[in-house]
């Protein structure tokens, strides 16, 4: 079995309003991530505190405000 080794880090993500750095922009980030599965690849790194929480709900496919 091939081991691809590559991190997506979530911790800067594109943002849908620069002013907010909690801000994620959903739609280019699920694009991100669907193409970095799409390549065989798996490990994702994200905390709570990445951009404010909305890192693991961008991950999550969850609604930010």
């Amino acid at each position: 079995m091939e081991m691809k080794k590559l991190g997506f880090g979530l911790m800067r993500l594109p943002q849908s309003n620069p002013e907010d750095w909690s801000s994620v922009d959903m739609e280019k980030t699920r694009a991100m991530i669907d193409r970095y599965m799409e390549a065989g690849f798996t490990y994702f790194d994200t905390a709570y505190v990445y951009h404010g929480g909305n890192s693991e709900k961008a991950f999550g496919e969850e609604d930010i405000q």
